[in-house]
């Protein structure tokens, strides 16, 4: 039996693990232990809370309305879910990818989904979640002894997102952190990697970006019906962006 939102709300908030299943119909269900359940339809494009009372929260969030819910890209649901005393967080994760000559790229975005009580989901915060890319640097024998037969940049980035315990405007505040990092040393990709120093051996090591690597608090913002941030997060779009 489907628990309905009212029993399944927590406080302090929490964070459950979801158990997913997918059928071959294209229906994907995540549900806690205690059998709360969210499921994304391919079909219809949508994320719902599983159940049918009459409550506008079990209304199906429509997945084109996300920004990053492009053609090229992948969506699923995320295998957490945020409970606390006035409603449900469910996230989904929609993944873009790109090839390139000698190489390829792809990023994946959270985007949480929020459920309240006498109102249609709408969402609340969209986060790079991860990325990973490999460019070609090698077109030449020569190229390949200028980097000591490292012939690929190698970059990545990955977030996490977890529950601080405290209530902002009746909401969850969420800390987010990431970890950035390049090989072979500090890359860029908007810099011609031939363009320096030839390498040695001793700088082909994996390095932190310590500017891309940062802890973030988002707060509800009433007015806004969005998460902000505690501060502007840097540009990491070398990283986060196929």
């Amino acid at each position: 039996m489907l628990l309905l939102l009212p029993l399944a709300l927590a406080e302090p908030p929490r964070m459950d693990t979801l158990k997913i299943n997918r059928s071959e119909a294209g229906l994907t269900v995540g549900c806690t232990l205690e059998k709360l359940c969210v499921e994304t339809d391919s079909e219809d494009l949508s994320l719902k809370l599983a159940g049918s009372p009459p409550d506008p929260v079990h209304m199906s969030f429509p997945l084109t309305g996300l920004p990053s819910a492009g053609e090229e890209s992948s969506i699923q649901l995320w295998a957490q879910l945020i409970r606390f005393k006035g409603g449900i967080l469910a996230g989904l994760q929609t993944q873009a990818r790109a090839m390139y000559s000698g190489g390829a790229a792809d990023s994946t975005t959270l985007h949480l989904i929020a459920f309240l009580p006498g109102q249609p989901p709408f969402e609340v915060l969209s986060v790079p979640q991860s990325a990973n890319a490999t460019i070609r640097a090698c077109f030449s024998e020569r190229d390949i002894k200028r980097r000591a037969e490292a012939c690929q940049d190698e970059y990545s980035f990955n977030a996490s997102l977890a529950l601080t315990g405290k209530n902002v405007a009746e909401m969850p505040e969420l800390r987010y952190h990431s970890q950035a990092t390049s090989f072979p040393g500090p890359v860029s990709r908007s810099k011609d990697s031939l363009a320096g120093r030839p390498l040695r051996k001793r700088d082909l090591v994996t390095v932190t970006d310590t500017k891309c690597s940062y802890q973030r608090l988002y707060r509800f913002a009433a007015a806004e019906r969005r998460y902000v941030p505690n501060a502007p997060p840097p540009d990491c779009s070398n990283y986060t962006e196929p």
